[in-house]
């Protein structure tokens, strides 16, 4: 069985929440503070036996702050029950139709103001009453990693090593007696050696003086106790022939992960078995966190051989952009609220969410972590909006606005996570309105974005006329800024070209004309915006060279100054 939805009421800055889970990997996606690890802790509040050093212990300070204590309460629903586990779990129970049958788990956490306690109430079921039994958790399996967690002490040698759990596993019982045979053979070929024969002699001698013949204990000298679970319990791991202690961080948390995995995996006599990881990233460089992720997504997904639902919760954009599509759940806190989009829980064409997933490379992976986001067309937007907001007093890294490179027109592939209960955050779509002519009818896909975001409250586009570069180009300011760009770029092009824009009139034949170059003499936008953007910001230029629409673009994402809003220099 595995874990379907997380219900959360008045626990630290959430005051209601649902979480929808898919099954195998989730990966919980958000800013810091956002609400990641509080949805963590509610899982460790359920997940783990009160009598477990990884269940949560709740404190006055989890309480939702300005509501004089109000009662915390969550809930788990559990899915894909076996005929074993309705009978375990039978108290627990939920019909769903149809013959089926989840499994729900519920908790109300109480703080007496007169003692200053927080009690704990649990029971299973839609109806409360009476405590969960005492062998709930006998089928339920679950190992807590916490953030900036010392791999080196789980791999420690003891008896709760994940080493020893994990050979504990996978171990039979007729085994045992192997270990043990070898131990008290080496046991014995050690006390024969003469060092160790001189040494208990020593000892001996020395007890005697001591205590006299009456009173004194013989002591003998072992390799090791010769007992299955001290031989495990001494077990460490040596990685190029050396001691993992002096290994790097880095590998030994892929080591201890491991060894978790493997330890859940071996676990068969378990219902549901899950591993809570906080920043699987830790320590780990670019590619060892996409090789994690890519195994963590492979164990998850193995529904058949003694399935695990692995949860993380990351910082990590390339983890974000490289986790498959529905195991993201992006954690989001937009005025004091923190909501929860659950990728899996959204309907999107199979075609769209392909795209979706090609495109959430590393840099638009950002967009789960963003406060603000603009949408672009392509490089040249995302090279020189940045200078353009400064020129209007702006900033858009201290505006936290993420800008989106689309690559193209495929703003269709995010569209589907904006919107009511979904990704909350204003989002602008900055687009070419693609016209024949200024005044002229737009392009059918601008006019489509335009109808969509009629849809989506926290969504607005703005278009230029035609493109970017010609609306570039109708600013009087801005234009010789852009030919003495090229020139940089195209010496002999530039030049024929500022003859010719000499001889023009208007605004908007020299808008034209300079478009119409750029589009013959194939110049790159890249390199062009590269090369304006330059030139820009060493210029001073007043506010009111930047055309309307990106001025209303900034505005809408909070960028501007009211200065800046009103065109004013």
């Amino acid at each position: 069985m595995w874990l379907r939805e997380l219900q959360i009421r008045n626990f630290r800055q959430i005051d209601a929440l649902t979480v929808n889970f898919p099954r195998g990997l989730t990966v919980l996606v958000g800013e810091n503070n956002s609400g990641k690890t509080t949805i963590i802790d509610a899982l460790r509040l359920m997940l783990f036996s009160s009598r477990d050093f990884d269940a949560l212990r709740i404190t006055e300070d989890d309480f939702r702050a300005k509501t004089e204590h109000a009662p915390i309460e969550i809930s788990c629903r559990f899915t894909g029950l076996e005929d074993e586990d309705e009978v375990h779990f039978q108290e627990c129970l939920v019909d769903v139709g149809g013959g089926k049958f989840e499994m729900q788990v519920n908790a109300r956490v109480e703080f007496n103001e007169t003692t200053n306690r927080c009690n704990v109430k649990m029971w299973g079921g839609e109806t409360e009453g009476g405590s969960l039994p005492s062998n709930h958790y006998d089928r339920l399996a679950t190992i807590y990693l916490q953030p900036l967690r010392d791999p080196e002490r789980g791999l420690r040698p003891g008896q709760h090593s994940q080493v020893s759990r994990l050979i504990d596993c996978l171990t039979e019982e007729d085994q045992r007696a192997d270990f043990e045979t070898i131990a008290k053979r080496a046991n014995k070929k050690i006390r024969g050696l003469k060092p160790v024969r001189a040494a208990r002699r020593d000892i001996n001698a020395q007890m005697a003086a001591i205590a006299g013949s009456e009173l004194t204990q013989k002591t003998e000298l072992i390799f090791t106790d010769p007992t299955f679970r001290r031989i495990i319990a001494g077990l460490q791991p040596e990685i190029e022939g050396l001691p993992f202690a002096l290994n790097g961080l880095g590998y030994n948390n892929l080591i201890f992960t491991s060894a978790t995995l493997g330890t859940l995996r071996q676990s068969s006599q378990f219902s549901f078995r899950s591993i809570l990881v906080e920043e699987p990233e830790a320590h780990l460089h670019p590619q060892l966190q996409m090789l994690l992720l890519k195994h963590l997504a492979d164990v998850a997904s193995n529904h058949e051989d003694n399935e695990v639902q692995v949860i993380a919760s990351s910082h990590s954009p390339i983890l974000a952009s490289q986790a498959p599509i529905d195991s993201v759940v992006s954690v989001h806190e937009v005025d004091g609220k923190v909501s929860a989009v659950s990728v899996c829980s959204i309907t999107i064409d199979a075609e769209i969410k392909k795209k979706l997933q090609r495109y959430l490379d590393a840099t638009r992976g950002e967009l789960f972590f963003a406060r603000r986001i603009l949408m672009v067309e392509g490089i040249a937007e995302a090279l020189l909006l940045p200078v353009l907001a400064k020129i209007l007093g702006g900033d858009l890294k201290e505006s936290s606005v993420t800008v989106l490179n689309a690559d193209g027109i495929n703003f269709n592939a995010f569209i589907p996570l904006l919107g009511v209960a979904r990704l909350g955050v204003p989002v602008v779509i900055l687009t070419d309105g693609d016209a024949k002519k200024i005044g002229g009818k737009r392009s059918a896909t601008a006019s489509g974005l335009r109808k969509q975001a009629a849809d989506i409250p926290n969504l607005n586009v703005e278009m230029s006329e035609i493109t970017f570069e010609h609306e570039l180009a109708r600013s009087e300011l801005l234009l010789p800024h852009m030919v003495s760009a090229l020139k940089e770029l195209h010496p002999k092009i530039g030049a024929r070209l500022e003859t010719k824009l000499a001889a023009l009139a208007t605004v908007e034949e020299k808008a034209t004309k300079f478009l119409n170059l750029f589009i013959e003499k194939s110049v790159s936008k890249g390199r062009f915006a590269q090369e304006l953007a330059g030139v820009l910001a060493e210029c001073d230029i007043r506010a009111n060279a930047v055309p309307e629409y990106i001025r209303n673009a900034f505005k809408h994402l909070g960028v501007l100054s009211k200065a800046a809003d009103d065109g004013r220099d």
